[in-house]
């Protein structure tokens, strides 16, 4: 239709050939006819430019002339660009189908002329065709490809049965590799097939390893073979296991030959010979006792150049022999080696050594193992001992020091030759004088050793005849320490460049400089002499301070006087850089000074003796010195525990401490008669002998000046022996106590300090902030202050001008991370004494244990990052001793008791109270709910009478139960967090239960109660049994719960659970919500502490006060037992409660 070679000539070639480059990248689209009539046509496309611009493209051709009449893209070039040139490359190959699409619009003139009709005819044609093509085309693409895969993938072809389940390998090695001294040696492979009898060779060695791998086939003589490594022999396997990571293959592919061909280096095939030979020995144990004239046995598998000489072995190990020899003027002995092998002496020359973890050698094809005590190292020395000639000045040397050791290895002969020479041993420590120059920044060393009278120097180059000639003597020749020699050289000049030509060992690096000067030379300066320039000494100075250390007695109350005088460089050197020293094992620390002339500032380093100064100051450390200067200071009398004179001793420090100093410190250790005060008569209850030592115990530290742990194990009775202190320290120092608790546990504090000492007068610092802050300033007032861990974090400014007499932590683990507002606010309340109470002193790491300590006596383990090093660090040497010094340390401050220690002493059944306060959403349901309760029954009372109405007062009188246990068991449907005080307070006494090892059962009369301990238990990770009235197998669940240690929960619903079973795995009880029949809770505590229980059972009942569980107590109480006047089990018949007896239940 078109000449497309003429449209073309109207461009540049340039332009043409990035318009071919636009067209092959497929880059016009959209290609169509505009016009079309019996002259023209006008074609148009969107042509993708260089940088993904899209143009619009037009070209008008004359149809006869194939000229171009016009064209037009919106480019830059406006026509004839490379845009257009694309277009035409793209409508020389797709006219056809352009045309084609033309005539299927709607829009074209059906009365075009005929010729044109004509020539859309034949381009319809041609599409199809070219479609038929490229089908076709692609067909055959596929075809290939997919037969290609199918004739060669594995999933699709057959299994031969060429599968090779027993085969022979031989090795066949080149001989010459070995005469010509290569790093390694040729090697093929040949392979015995059963029913074959002649051996095939291993066409390419680097395939077939690969194919044993990767257990694919290998073709051998035009079969297709599979091979295991199991099928060959144990000494095969062991060749091809070395060849496989250790055979080296020719890089010429195409070469037959070289691919027959492969390497492996001399070390290893050493290795394969050695262990071939012990397979084989094993075989034939008793072979080495034969006569030597039989055949030597072949070694397995192992061949020279060809299969018709395989390599023979030895059973006899190849020994070392060294043959003496005098030659006179001068005079002098050579040592000529050899090797002895089956009787045969066999020059070293004529032999191929293997030097190997296991060394051997080939000699005549036999090969032979060397004796045990011949390593690689030795064989390596042979040349080099072969050619060297001992002079007479040696003959000491030799004789003394070597030749013992050369015997160990060697048969050494002709001794005589030497022996008619006097030698003697010289039996000094060797010594040494190091001359130093320091130039340059640059520093180099001179090494001389002194034998006696005679200096010679450590370089062999720098040796002159009049030092070696000395070791000749009248009474004979003196023996030189090599080895010694050698030793101090290796010790002294670590990474040292050595100077042959000088003979002078040389340092340019600062930090190996700074090292010999304050490392090396204080650790040699006893054998060694250094000689150092002046320059160089400048810089350098070494430690020798010295430590004045005098306590006495202060007039401020609790303290003594601390006074340290220090005379020498350390002075004013921060203590935290020497301890840095120590820890790094790094013996100097960098000065500033001040230099005279110009006042310009130049560094000097001071040597540490590391020994003496770690000792120093572990000390130092001990004793809570933070800096090393002159300095007076009070310190608490608590601190003088720690020091102790037997500390000082064989170090730099003069210690004193006064006469009525050590007196004291002779009462705090109790050395001295404790006279213990009588309990106050106002303490309501009759204290167990071992609750008595613990308030003695508390008052002996109060005594010291010290302060304490208390860490009974739960239910011992802490809270009371803390009461007694408190009541103690009332009568001596006119100041409120401070205790400091969880949240949960404040009102229990209250309940707990009226029961036991009424006349303390406490109060509960809670509410908004205002009202804190105004009964924060009303302390005075008070006896007793409780607050929480967390009102403490807020109102810790308020506290800090109060002094009190006693600070008082209970659970005190709320202050186990010492970064933490809890840790950090508790430690700023300022008090006499302080104590600490928790039933879990470490519940995860030692670092747990700093933190308590720091609260009640700072510093007394040092600084955390002391503690840490000397303590937390597993990797410290002395870690086991330094542990064992901490419990030494500690254990004077902490008592612990567990009930097993005290169990004569404990009643059957420890029943404890805990209380806790409505709060929140939870008060606020309670009264509202009580309040509407109360009018409500007041008016059936009054229109029914009171005995008509007594289930709505049960019905009543539940929910105001219900709602002390959750408000989620009445009025939500979803238990969330802080919705329940005895919820909190439960999940804080169960959390120090299971820390403590306990197991506890926990009894609930509604179960949705015990549901939501369910979750709230899994959602915490906790395990428990659980058991209601829906249970089935409940013997299987109680014997689970009884053996099983990591099960520390059982929830038990009371009337299910409460008779009839025995959970004496448990020796903790908690009664979550009130009986009215105390009898029932007895019963369900009697699960627990029943015959078989050998642990004390402590029973804690959950009470919230000023609701009606406190109410319930109160009555329990007054009627002593008699209170069934409401429900007992199902089975009894009710009893009434007065109406009177109701309202005051229901009294908000």
């Amino acid at each position: 239709m078109f000449n497309f070679r003429k449209l073309k000539l109207d461009f540049s070639p340039n332009l043409l050939k990035e318009g071919k480059q636009i067209f092959d990248k497929k880059r016009v689209v959209t290609a169509k006819i505009l016009k079309l009539d019996s002259d023209i046509v006008r074609f148009s496309a969107k042509v993708v430019g260089k940088y993904e611009n899209t143009y619009e493209s037009e070209i008008e051709v004359d149809r006869f002339e194939s000229e171009t009449i016009h064209s037009n893209c919106d480019c830059t070039h406006k026509y004839d660009c490379q845009h257009i040139a694309a277009l035409i490359f793209y409508l020389e190959d797709n006219i056809d189908s352009i045309l084609l699409n033309f005539s299927k619009d709607s829009k074209v003139n059906h009365d075009i002329d005929s010729e044109i009709k004509e020539k859309i005819q034949i381009a319809e044609i041609k599409v199809e065709e070219k479609k038929d093509k490229h089908l076709q085309k692609q067909i055959l693409q596929e075809y290939v490809n997919a037969s290609n895969i199918l004739s060669t993938a594995d999933f699709f072809l057959a299994t031969e049965d060429n599968k090779i389940s027993n085969a022979e390998l031989s090795f066949i090695f080149n001989p010459k590799s070995l005469d010509e001294n290569q790093k390694f040696i040729d090697f093929t492979l040949a392979l015995r097939l059963p029913g074959r009898s002649k051996p095939l060779n291993v066409p390419n060695v680097r395939t077939f390893l690969e194919a044993l791998r990767y257990i694919e086939p290998i073709i051998l003589g035009s079969k297709k073979y599979f091979f295991s490594i199991d099928a060959f022999n144990d000494v095969e396997k062991m060749i091809l296991n070395l060849l496989l990571f250790s055979a080296r293959f020719n890089e010429n592919l195409n070469n037959e030959r070289a691919q027959r061909i492969a390497k492996i280096s001399i070390e290893d095939f050493g290795t394969l010979l050695s262990k071939v030979h012990e397979i084989a020995s094993k075989k034939n144990p008793n072979r080495s006792l034969k006569d030597l004239s039989e055949d030597l046995p072949e070694l397995p598998s192992i061949f020279i150049s060809n299969l018709e000489n395989p390599l023979s072995y030895s059973f006899s190990h190849s020994k070392v022999k060294f043959d003496l020899h005098y030659l006179n003027e001068p005079s002098k002995v050579l040592l000529n080696p050899s090797f002895i092998a089956d009787q045969n002496v066999i020059n070293i020359k004529e032999a191929k050594l293997f030097e190997c973890a296991s060394p051997g050698m080939i000699y005549e094809r036999v090969y032979y193992k060397f004796d045990k005590s011949i390593k690689r190292a030795h064989l390596k020395k042979l040349d080099e001992i072969r050619d060297m000639t001992i002079p007479e000045a040696l003959f000491g040397t030799f004789v003394e020091n070597s030749l013992p050791e050369l015997q160990r290895f060697a048969r050494v002969d002709n001794l005589d030759v030497i022996n008619r020479f006097i030698t003697l041993p010289y039996t000094k420590n060797l010594s040494a004088r190091c001359s130093l120059s320091y130039l340059e920044d640059e520093l180099e060393a001179t090494l001389y050793f002194i034998y006696e009278d005679n200096e010679i120097k450590s370089s062999s180059k720098n040796l002159n005849y009049d030092s070696i000639s000395k070791f000749i003597t009248e009474e004979g020749i003196v023996a030189r320490n090599l080895v010694s020699e050698k030793k101090i050289i290796e010790e002294l000049f670590q990474d040292f460049v050595f100077n042959p030509e000088a003979g002078v060992y040389v340092s340019k690096s600062e930090k190996k400089i700074v090292e010999f000067m304050t490392e090396i030379i204080p650790k040699n300066q006893d054998r060694i002499k250094f000689e150092c320039p002046q320059n160089l000494l400048d810089q350098f100075v070494y430690d020798e301070t010295k430590f004045t250390l005098d306590l006495d007695v202060s007039e401020m109350h609790g303290h003594y006087k601390f006074d340290l005088k220090v005379e020498g460089d350390l002075k004013g050197v921060k203590f935290d850089l020497i301890f840095d020293c120590v820890a790094a094992n790094r013996s100097f620390i960098e000065l500033a000074h001040l230099k005279k002339r110009n006042n310009s500032r130049f560094s000097k380093i001071l040597v540490l003796d590391l020994e003496k100064i770690e000792k120093i100051v572990n000390v130092f450390d001990e004793i809570g010195i933070k800096k090393i200067t002159d300095h007076k200071e009070n310190r608490p009398l608590w601190s003088i525990i720690a020091i102790e004179e037997k500390l000082f001793k064989d170090l730099p420090i003069k210690f004193s401490i006064s006469k009525k100093l050590l007196d004291i410190k002779k009462s705090m250790l109790g050395l001295n008669k404790f006279n213990p005060s009588a309990i106050p008569s106002d303490i309501k209850a009759d204290l167990r002998e071992y609750q008595k030592e613990g308030v003695y115990y508390l008052e002996r530290l109060r005594g010291m000046y010290l302060n304490g742990l208390l860490a009974d194990d739960m239910g011992l009775g802490k809270t009371l022996q803390a009461i007694i202190a408190i009541s103690q320290i009332k009568t001596k120092i006119n100041k409120p106590s401070i205790v400091v608790c969880p949240t949960s546990l404040l009102y229990n504090w209250k309940e707990e300090l009226h029961k036991f000492n009424p006349k303390l007068k406490a109060v509960i610092i809670e509410g908004v902030p205002q009202n804190r802050k105004k009964i924060i300033s009303t302390i005075k007032n008070y006896d007793v202050i409780i607050t929480s861990y967390t009102l403490m974090q807020k109102d810790i400014d308020q506290y800090k001008d109060i002094d009190f007499a006693y600070t008082i932590l209970d659970e005190a683990q709320h202050i186990k991370n010492r970064a933490t507002r809890n840790a950090k606010s508790v430690k700023e309340i300022n008090s006499t004494y302080k104590l600490i109470l928790t039933g879990t002193p470490i519940e995860n790491s030692l670092d747990e244990l700093w933190s308590l300590f720091d609260f009640l006596m700072p510093s007394f383990l040092s600084t955390f990052d002391r503690f840490s090093e000397r303590y937390l660090k597993q990797s410290s040497k002395d870690h086991s001793k330094n542990l064992e010094h901490l419990k030494k340390k500690i254990s004077p401050f902490i008592l612990r008791r567990m009930k097993e220690d005290v169990l004569k002493d404990l009643p059957p059944v420890s029943e404890i109270d805990y209380h806790c306060k409505l709060e929140g959403y939870q008060l606020e349901l309670y009264r509202s709910y009580a309040q509407e309760a109360r009018q409500e029954l007041t008016k059936l009372v009054n229109k029914q009478g009171y005995h008509k109405v007594q289930i709505h007062v049960l019905a009543t009188l539940t929910r105001l139960k219900q709602i002390c246990c959750h408000p989620a068991i009445f009025a939500k449907e979803k238990a969330e967090v802080g919705d329940s005080a005895k919820y909190e307070m439960l999940q804080e006494l169960i959390s120090n239960l299971i820390d403590g090892n306990h197991k506890t059962v926990i009894f609930s009369q509604y179960t949705k109660m015990l549901q939501i301990m369910k979750e709230d238990f899994k959602e915490r990770g906790i395990n428990y049994s659980y058991l209601d009235g829906a249970t089935k197998n409940r013997l299987e669940i109680v014997k689970e719960f009884n053996e099983n240690k990591d099960i520390p929960i059982f929830l038990v619903s009371l009337k299910a659970g409460g008779v009839g079973l025995n959970i004496t795995g448990a020796d903790t009880v908690i009664h979550y919500d009130m009986w009215w029949n105390p009898a029932v809770e007895n019963q369900a505590t009697d699960r627990v502490h029943r015959i078989g229980q050998k642990k004390s059972v402590s029973a804690y009942k959950l009470i919230t006060v000023n609701s009606i569980e406190e109410k319930i107590v109160e009555m329990q109480k007054r009627k002593k037992g008699l209170v069934k006047k409401i429900i007992a089990c199902d089975d009894e018949a009710i009893t009434k409660l007065t109406w009177d007896e109701v309202l005051e239940l229901l009294q908000i």
